[in-house]
């Protein structure tokens, strides 16, 4: 699944052709225009995100994903993941760090070049009128001492056609790496139109 991954974005060691004609503009890291790297990586988060949320079976309308291009003096173009959680949950806020960096983690194990583009994820709360927490307490609230975070680890139920559900999301995630697979060949062979042609695959020489 990694090699997978890796030639769907086009990591592998295989040299990328450049092209100076008009698809060039479609692989500028301040862009994400369909084709571009930009738009194939927002795509693969988006997938993996999804993909958490049905392992851990939360709803999936909960979440919305944003992929920003950004630029910091230090580290250049980049992209940064924002989550736009849509629906107030208590559970969600207790384990939003947890989901965090289950998601980070497998960025970066399904795009090893991570570290290279991705900058960093933030969250936004647009839960409408979902949330019951309107107005923030008085200091007396802050100043007195938080009970202490209690985990509970509950037996897994699986719900009658739990499975027949899992069975087809997971066919769900695999068609969608599929079609971003065919989306990069398509980008690959329009950038290599330009280029000459005529020199065959270098061959090892006879001993």
């Amino acid at each position: 699944m990694n090699r997978f991954i890796r030639k769907l974005l086009g990591t592998s060691k295989k040299a990328k052709p450049v092209s100076t004609g008009p698809t060039a503009n479609r692989d500028s890291p301040t862009t994400i225009q369909a084709g571009s790297e930009n738009a194939i990586r927002r795509q693969l988060v988006q997938v993996l995100l999804r993909d958490v949320l049905r392992k851990h079976g939360i709803p999936a309308h909960w979440m919305e994903l944003h992929m920003l291009v950004v630029s910091s003096n230090s580290r250049g173009p980049g992209m940064y993941v924002r989550v736009v959680v849509k629906q107030w949950d208590q559970r969600l806020m207790n384990y939003a760090f947890a989901l965090q960096n289950e998601l980070m983690t497998d960025i970066a194990r399904f795009e090893p070049r991570a570290s290279e583009w991705l900058q960093g994820i933030s969250w936004q709360l647009d839960m409408a009128n979902t949330c019951p927490y309107i107005t923030v307490p008085d200091k007396a609230f802050w100043l007195a001492p938080a009970a202490p975070a209690i985990h509970i680890q509950s037996p897994a139920l699986t719900p009658p056609n739990q499975t027949v559900r899992d069975d087809q999301e997971k066919s769900d995630t695999r068609e969608d790496l599929e079609r971003l697979f065919m989306i990069r060949d398509q980008a690959l062979n329009s950038s290599a139109e330009g280029f000459a042609v005529g020199y065959e695959k270098t061959r090892p020489s006879a001993l």
